[in-house]
């Protein structure tokens, strides 16, 4: 750990920034790693060249923001004078290079680190204006050398994924250097709407590496950011499209959505579930025996226990007519006769995903209840029909599918969450851990979020060993929500640290009519799974 508080500096080209870098920002100045000790403003304005070739561009983008963008606005103008009141400010007047005088004021403050927003054209690799360098956001693929507008091309080509990342340069590295990068799932109808989405959720990510970097060292957060710089391949370059290229863009883009709400209305998503008895590693799937819902619901997110020899498969069962879901419970004998479900748990929101675990001869759930924003506890008063609320784990938290761990001698808690309200709860992995379940305050881990992937962060089923060995089901929700599932063998778990390896894979490529499979449930012989299935609204 460092001693004493970082020394930041900010550089700017003005403090009206979007609410975006504002809330970046707020972050860095309200944390107790570093102090904001100098501001740059370079105020020059950047003159676009052939910007005729261009022109069609910042018309779309305004019709686009006015038809999809997502409330709150992360472009929307926000000043910063107020929270950096009292700090230095140096106005320069920069090209491409700062002036020497300039560079000697900002060398004298004696910056840990200097956080760049913009400009991204201004050339700080070889100017050791701070010890570690020049931050900064890298929006895109750093694969490819990104100078069109972010999010654009993702959405226009439909990329299964997004990249953000957090770079360095200058000060001890001597080359660019990843920081830190994560992997959002690209929204495809609209740029507008994709960049609302992951710009809130990147706001969090200068903050947490500061933050990292102040608490375990120099020589630690070395070490520990390695992994982000293997050498990638390169995948070509990108410019703000052309008015040829945004044609087509639009072309594509309304083809795109025409066909997806054809698809909605004519083939409504269908979940359903899957089950054997066969206890098969690897499982094969097309043994599987299907449990159908009736029209005009769908049933997903199982969770299995095993009392008396008889199955308890937990799901999550959605009526359409009512656009929520709640919980019901299907009984299972030891050959696979089942009874239809019954509902055991409704409320005045959304309920999904019925983690459900035996403590000490004691049922109990914890379900999904991200529309209430709470993550709630209950315990089974009567096997299995009749649960009472118990406790609120966690309050005014965007989550998704919470799952509880209990292990050497604590409980922990994994959660899909979302710093900002407006970003989506499927790229992040955050993990909380307590002494007492029911009356215990959950303690974030030092190394959240502990996966920052949309192929593998949001949690898929409960954990289970195998061969000795301990598992984590998680969600790849890369191509759409629930496209498929990973099972994660867990290498380390210990109130500091987190480590685990992908060991299988599925995706629902067994059955060319699934679009998606995104929870697995194994307990005794039985193995359970989701899958989706689009079915046509008539036939």
């Amino acid at each position: 750990m460092l001693n004493k508080k970082l020394r930041l500096g900010l550089l700017l080209g003005s403090l009206d920034v979007p609410w975006w870098t504002y809330d970046a920002i707020r972050r860095i100045a309200q944390a107790e790693a570093g102090e904001i000790v100098l501001i740059v403003l370079t105020e020059a304005a950047e003159t676009p060249q052939g910007a005729w070739r261009a022109a069609l561009y910042p018309i779309f983008d305004r019709v686009d923001r006015k038809l999809f963008a997502r409330k709150p606005d992360p472009f929307a103008v926000k000043n910063l004078s107020e929270l950096l009141a009292g700090a230095p400010i140096l106005k320069i007047t920069p090209g491409e290079t700062l002036d020497e005088s300039d560079l000697e004021i900002i060398r004298n403050s004696r910056l840990d680190i200097l956080l760049k927003f913009g400009r991204e054209n201004l050339n700080l690799s070889g100017a050791n204006l701070a010890r570690y360098g020049a931050w900064f956001y890298r929006h895109g693929d750093e694969r490819a050398e990104r100078k069109g507008p972010p999010g654009f091309w993702e959405a226009a080509e439909y990329w299964p994924e997004t990249t953000s990342a957090v770079v360095a340069a200058g000060g001890i590295f001597p080359r660019p250097r990843v920081l830190f990068r994560s992997h959002f799932v690209t929204y495809p109808l609209s740029p507008a709407r994709h960049r609302s989405y992951y710009f809130w959720a990147l706001t969090p990510f200068l903050a947490r590496q500061i933050a990292l970097l102040h608490r375990i060292g120099e020589e630690e957060f070395l070490k520990k950011t390695e992994h982000y710089n293997l050498p990638p391949a390169r995948v070509g370059e990108y410019e703000t499209p052309s008015n040829l290229q945004t044609l087509a863009a639009v072309f594509k883009l309304t083809l795109r959505l025409i066909r997806e709400t054809a698809r909605r209305v004519l083939y409504p998503d269908r979940w359903f579930l899957l089950f054997s008895l066969e206890n098969e590693t690897p499982p094969n799937f097309n043994k599987f025996v299907k449990l159908i819902p009736p029209k005009g619901k769908f049933w997903a997110d199982p969770h299995a226990v095993r009392v008396n020899g008889n199955y308890y498969i937990f799901i999550e069962e959605f009526a359409h007519a009512r656009r929520k879901g709640h919980i019901s419970v299907i009984e299972m004998d030891g050959q696979g006769n089942y009874k239809p479900p019954v509902k055991i748990l409704e409320k005045d929101y959304h309920l999904s995903y019925p983690f459900v675990f035996e403590r000490d001869g004691k049922f109990y759930m914890v379900p999904e209840s991200g529309a209430n924003q709470t993550i709630d506890l209950y315990e089974c008063a009567e096997f299995p029909r009749r649960w009472v609320f118990k406790r609120r784990l966690m309050e005014n938290v965007s989550a998704a599918d919470a799952t509880l761990l209990r292990h050497d001698g604590k409980w922990w808690m994994f959660a899909a969450l979302a710093e900002n309200e407006a970003a989506v709860p499927n790229f992040e992995l955050f993990l909380f851990y307590t002494d007492d379940l029911l009356a215990g305050k959950w303690t974030p881990h030092p190394r959240n979020p502990v996966v920052s992937d949309v192929k593998r962060a949001r949690p898929a089923g409960s954990f289970f060993f195998r061969d000795g060995k301990l598992f984590r089901p998680s969600q790849d929700c890369s191509r759409g929500y629930g496209y498929g599932f990973d099972l994660n063998e867990i290498e380390v778990l210990s109130e500091t640290e987190y480590r685990e390896k992908r060991t299988t894979s599925v995706r629902p490529d067994w059955d060319k009519r699934l679009a998606g499979t995104h929870t697995f449930a194994s307990c005794g012989d039985l193995t359970v799974i989701d899958a989706l299935q689009r079915a046509p609204i008539i036939g």
